[in-house]
């Protein structure tokens, strides 16, 4: 595989901002440039445009984080908070629509009862990616 030009990174949470940044910028051509996504996953009660100021600003608070993290690399970085329904598809959307190269995921051992019902969002773009994904597995604890 060559070295990607255009990464997408999914961010869930601040460690992984820090983690999987890191390791997408490690990945990437040194001209790479960076797509990092918080997708924040609002049920099917709710209006996706409902006023979610808590889960904005930690949406915010995440892509900064990867953000310093990417600028350390010196790679050109986009930051995209997204609402949607499901994680997996949102993420596929943008793969699609923005030409991804490659996706760098995190992966946690725990299911949710969304996870049990609908799939992991690692699972759903494994299975359905146009590019390469790539997946950091922390071991169990």
């Amino acid at each position: 595989m060559k070295k990607p030009k255009r990464i997408l990174v999914g961010l869930k949470t601040i460690d992984q901002a820090v983690e999987l940044t890191d390791l997408a910028c490690r990945a990437g051509a040194h001209n790479a440039s960076l797509l990092l996504v918080h997708v924040i996953e609002l049920p099917d009660a709710t209006p996706l445009d409902a006023e979610v100021p808590d889960l904005d600003a930690m949406a915010q608070k995440i892509l900064r984080t990867g953000e310093r993290v990417a600028r350390r690399s010196q790679l050109k970085v986009n930051m995209l908070a997204l609402r949607a329904r499901s994680a997996g598809f949102a993420l596929l959307e943008e793969i699609k629509e923005k030409k991804i190269d490659l996706a760098v995921l995190g992966y946690h051992h725990a299911q949710t009862i969304g996870e049990v019902v609908f799939g992991s969002t690692a699972k759903h773009l494994a299975k359905h990616s146009p590019c390469h994904v790539l997946l950091s597995i922390p071991p169990r604890q």
